[in-house]
């Protein structure tokens, strides 16, 4: 409990600074949407960064997959440690917005939404991948 904590603050102070909008959770995964590709992209990478820096605590650090991991010898360039979160990304405009009964928020559907899930799930804890539209998007200038 108190790493979802830790998890969830974490991610709720980074897409108010990008100025996401947090559709849903489900369990530790957020639904997140922003109005630009690049503060996703910024969002993403941000969470990963701050997730290495969290304070997790010592119970969740002793677990194999969460352990600290170091570049090499060096002790002071942690490369991982705690919760690896992973991201997916996808542009598209959102084909369907309903009121969710239960938080009374706007829920997105649809084929943009169904694309964003299969990004993500191609990830690991820790990756951050984009689809070709995000990317085409990113490199025009």
């Amino acid at each position: 409990p108190e790493a979802l904590q830790v998890h969830n603050k974490t991610m709720r102070e980074l897409i108010q600074k990008w100025g996401g909008y947090e559709v849903k959770t489900i369990g530790d995964s957020f639904f997140v949407a922003f109005g630009d590709a690049n503060h996703a992209v910024y969002f993403a990478a941000e969470v990963q960064l701050a997730m290495l820096k969290a304070p997790w605590p010592m119970s969740l650090l002793q677990i194999p997959e969460c352990l600290l991991e170091y570049d090499g010898d060096d002790l002071e360039h942690t490369l991982w440690g705690g919760l690896r979160v992973r991201a997916g990304i996808h542009i598209g405009c959102q084909n369907s917005v309903e009121l969710d009964p239960e938080t009374q928020k706007a829920d997105y559907f649809g084929p943009t939404v169904n694309y964003a899930a299969r990004v993500e799930s191609r990830a690991l804890g820790g990756q951050v991948l984009v689809s070709v539209a995000v990317r085409q998007r990113l490199e025009s200038p």
